[in-house]
């Protein structure tokens, strides 16, 4: 019974434990919620310097009209690698990066009443669970199970490929005309999104109360739970012999 109770304290610590994490996420969802609140849409053509936000659609940036080096789409940007697993160089690292290419020049999004570039730095890695504006298309190559590559993978790399190793093609691009809310800041350069989304305001804000409220469930359930089977462990051990 000692060890029935003792193992009752160690799931109780484990619920509580979840109940906290809970919590901090709760709590950024909040936040969230709150900036998404505070930051209304205005054009473009009226954006200062500081956070702003804009219900927009996507377009070709300064650079004009991109080509996807893997998938040949038309796009805004896109960015391109290819990785080597595992890694040749030492036992620490997962991969090798063979090919890192990236757009020359910025997409951009535009309204009504303007067009700004956008910082592709958190386009293909939102921050958030709301979901992405971009398109990717991934290969993946084996000696023993080729595919056709495009003409941006170099011969050689294929060639010198061993029967333990894989090759990873990924391709995020970002395409023209796609609908999107972006929130963040407006500076000298164009627009550094912290959400950039095809959810419209409105859903996104819906999205951080649903949430809110899944959250509040959960942290009650988890806390709820841990501290009635820590008290019912403790009683167990008071009453054994």
């Amino acid at each position: 019974m000692v060890t029935v109770a003792t193992i009752g304290l160690c799931l109780s610590a484990l619920l509580v434990g979840g109940a906290a994490i809970f919590v901090l996420l709760h709590l950024g969802n909040h936040r969230e919620l709150r900036t998404l609140r505070r930051v209304r849409p205005v054009p473009i053509a009226s954006w200062g310097r500081g956070r702003v936000a804009v219900e927009a659609r996507t377009e070709f940036g300064p650079a004009g009209r991109q080509t996807g080096p893997v998938s040949g789409a038309d796009c805004a940007w896109y960015h391109v690698r290819l990785l080597r697993e595992p890694s040749r160089r030492s036992s620490d690292d997962s991969h090798d990066v063979l090919l890192d290419i990236t757009a020359p020049g910025r997409p951009a999004i535009t309204d009504s009443s303007g067009r700004v570039p956008v910082d592709p730095g958190r386009l293909e890695h939102p921050l958030h669970s709301d979901p992405a504006a971009t398109e990717s298309t991934r290969i993946v190559y084996r000696r023993s199970d080729p595919v056709p590559l495009p003409a941006v993978v170099p011969p050689d790399i294929v060639e010198g490929l061993r029967r333990s190793e894989t090759l990873e093609l990924t391709e995020v691009r970002l395409p023209r005309g796609v609908e999107v809310f972006a929130l963040g800041r407006a500076t000298a350069d164009g627009l550094v999104p912290s959400y950039f989304t095809t959810r419209t305001r409105a859903e996104a804000i819906a999205a951080r109360i649903d949430d809110l409220g899944l959250g509040r469930r959960l942290i009650v359930g988890f806390g709820l739970c841990g501290v009635l089977l820590a008290g019912g462990s403790l009683l167990l051990l008071r009453i054994l012999p």
